[in-house]
């Protein structure tokens, strides 16, 4: 191979994307807009399919062999590459775990991965250079989860798909393309491929290639009758040229047994969208109060209950700047929230998807303690131009004006937050674990101290000047018993402010929380509490027993007073119809087998604390079930 040195190494990767994209910065990775001569908008910081000598127009049927046109016709280089905007090639010769589908999967394409999978422009170019050939690894498909004999089997099971169209492939490079025939018909009744459209190769083998591949395609065209096919039907010149790679391939590999061919491993993200950190909402930002609250989807119902409560107490005089911290909230119910908003002035919600700031992270709920628990973190990051931030839980009904509490003073502290009750009733001898783990694993100089995370008004300058937001995520990851809010409690303790339990009022619950746990906590604790449940401003459904699967939990009809005027009144109807069947299930399958009263009682509370109604291990169970509820 002829040597180069780096500055006349010609090397370009073009990302084949059809809409804004977060692409890994790297000089050699060129985003391209597919079918760009047919989009209303072109997508700035991309080039475009529709330059130069090209077949855009062909892009619905074509998919992203337009790019490779596009490159083919107008762009000169040593190497020739193409990636997805969702798949990368991994440049790391590290082993990484692969789903069913052999992907190794990731979040999103954050600079953390420029690390972690080598997309790196100077690994890139060092490995590149030692081979004629650069693919996906190759799979075996007896051994996908389909199960397939042949690559001929595989695409004629593909939905949407015809196998007539593979063998009209197969009877054009017979006539047209004879030396090919033979690795053609070996490749379709073998049983091994690599997929997606996805290679690097030296610049005399792509123009061979783009020879072979568009000559083919351009005779299946003028021959397939495509006319009546659906919409994925008719990117069948895409899913041949797939195959047609793997028999140019095997025919280079028969025909030079020098060749240098590197197979690697494929990364999928299933994020992609580009997430900036928000400017604030309103421009007077003195009397804006921000407001952050984390939830999934699959919570929505309770977060517009939360939401609706804040709009019941809005003032003329704030602007809320309310941001929603998230990673899959559907179209929909952002509609849904957005209209809730729309008629008020001094009110805005936008969303943050969390997942371009936790890539990279595995940060583990447990079983009343949901992964959005740690979206708090992120809060310096999401909004930089804020000092101040008020986070709230979404468990939680707003009683009151909350610009009382955004205005307390907390210029020299890290945070305010109210003493937690609970926590401190079970290390007073309410509960000798947590006891034990105060005593040896959690570390707080005085736990006396301890606070409730569900309402928090953060000083966000001295969070930042504290941890980055990486230190904080690599003390979230660190197992503790309370998560996220031990963490908090041991690296703010001693700057924080302590304010008036009715701004963070946890419920009594199961009406047996004060008999059971706060009644140990001490004597000036029980009674600000005991004052804050008078009149309470924020209510917090703290617990795994929530209002909307128990309406007779203690505060409950304040929950529902605010339910019933959203949109999503009969969901949780409907919800709370389901958990008692359920539970009418589970308490019939007891009397058969003689569980009864307090041992009742104990067996189902401790399944809910373990299994608490909506959360992500139950949801798992759900589904392994095959339950619609």
């Amino acid at each position: 191979m002829k040597s180069m040195s780096e500055s006349e190494f010609k090397l370009k990767i073009f990302v084949s994307c059809h809409k804004p994209a977060k692409i890994i910065s790297n000089k050699h990775l060129i985003p391209i807009q597919l079918g760009a001569s047919e989009a209303k908008t072109k997508i700035k910081g991309m080039i475009q399919d529709d330059a130069g000598d090209n077949i855009s127009e062909l892009n619905s049927m074509y998919c992203e062999m337009t790019a490779q046109y596009y490159a083919w016709k107008n762009v000169d280089l040593d190497y020739y590459g193409f990636f997805h905007y969702r798949r990368y090639l991994s440049f790391n010769r590290k082993r990484f775990i692969e789903d069913e589908f052999g992907n190794v999967i990731e979040a999103y394409p954050s600079d953390a991965m420029i690390k972690k999978y080598g997309f790196d422009e100077k690994i890139i170019e060092s490995l590149v250079k030692r081979y004629d050939v650069v693919i996906p690894e190759r799979k075996n498909l007896q051994r996908l989860e389909g199960r397939w004999n042949s690559v001929r089997e595989h695409y004629k099971t593909a939905p949407h798909l015809h196998v007539e169209d593979f063998d009209l492939m197969l009877d054009i490079i017979d006539k047209k393309y004879p030396e090919y025939s033979k690795v053609a018909h070996d490749f379709a009744d073998g049983h091994t491929m690599c997929f997606c459209n996805m290679y690097i190769l030296k610049k005399e083998l792509f123009f061979k290639y783009s020879e072979f591949v568009f000559g083919v395609l351009k005779e299946f065209c003028e021959r397939a009758n495509m006319e009546r096919y659906d919409t994925e039907a008719l990117r069948t010149p895409g899913h041949l040229a797939e195959r047609l790679f793997n028999i140019f391939l095997l025919k280079l590999e028969k025909d030079d047994h020098d060749l240098k061919v590197l197979e690697l491993q494929t990364v999928y993200f299933e994020k992609t969208e580009p997430q900036e950190v928000l400017a604030p909402a309103f421009d007077d930002k003195k009397k804006t109060i921000p407001i952050v609250f984390a939830a999934g989807n699959n919570y929505m119902a309770i977060f517009a209950t939360c939401l609706q409560s804040l709009i019941d107490h809005l003032n003329k005089n704030y602007n809320y700047d309310v941001v929603l911290i998230q990673t899959d909230v559907s179209d929909d119910n952002k509609k849904i929230l957005q209209s809730m908003c729309g008629s008020y002035n001094n009110l805005s919600l936008r969303f943050f998807d969390a997942a371009c700031l936790l890539s990279g992270y595995k940060l583990k709920a447990n079983a009343h303690i949901s992964e959005e628990t740690y979206y708090r973190f992120l809060i310096q990051e999401v909004l930089p131009d804020y000092e101040k931030v008020l986070y709230l839980d979404s468990d939680l009904v707003i009683n009151g004006d909350i610009a009382d509490l955004y205005e307390t003073d907390i210029s020299d502290y890290i945070l305010a937050a109210t003493r937690d009750p609970d926590f401190l009733g079970q290390i007073n001898d309410a509960n000798r674990e947590t006891m034990e783990y105060v005593k040896t694993d959690f570390k707080m100089k005085d736990p006396y101290n301890y606070f409730q995370a569900g309402v928090l008004l953060f000083n966000e300058d001295r969070m930042r000047k504290k941890h980055s937001l990486a230190e904080w995520l690599d003390l979230a990851s660190i197992p503790h018993l309370y998560n996220d809010q031990d963490v908090l409690n041991l690296e703010c303790e001693g700057e924080v402010k302590y304010i008036d339990m009715k701004w963070g009022m946890i419920v009594d619950h199961d009406h047996s929380r004060v008999r059971d746990v706060i009644s140990y906590a001490p004597d000036k604790v029980q009674k600000e509490y005991a004052i804050a449940h008078t009149n309470p401003m924020i209510i917090h459904y703290a617990g795994f027993k929530k209002p909307w699967y128990d309406p007779t939990e203690d505060y409950a009809q304040e929950f529902w007073k605010y339910a019933r005027k959203t949109v999503y009144y009969e969901e949780l109807l409907q919800h709370i119809t389901k958990f008692w069947l359920k539970m009418e299930g589970m308490n019939s399958k007891m009397m058969r087998r003689g569980i009864k009263g307090k041992m009742k009682e104990k067996a189902v509370k401790a399944y809910f604390a373990v299994i608490p109604y909506g959360s992500k291990r139950w949801r798992t169970l759900r589904r392994l079930r095959g339950k619609t509820f």
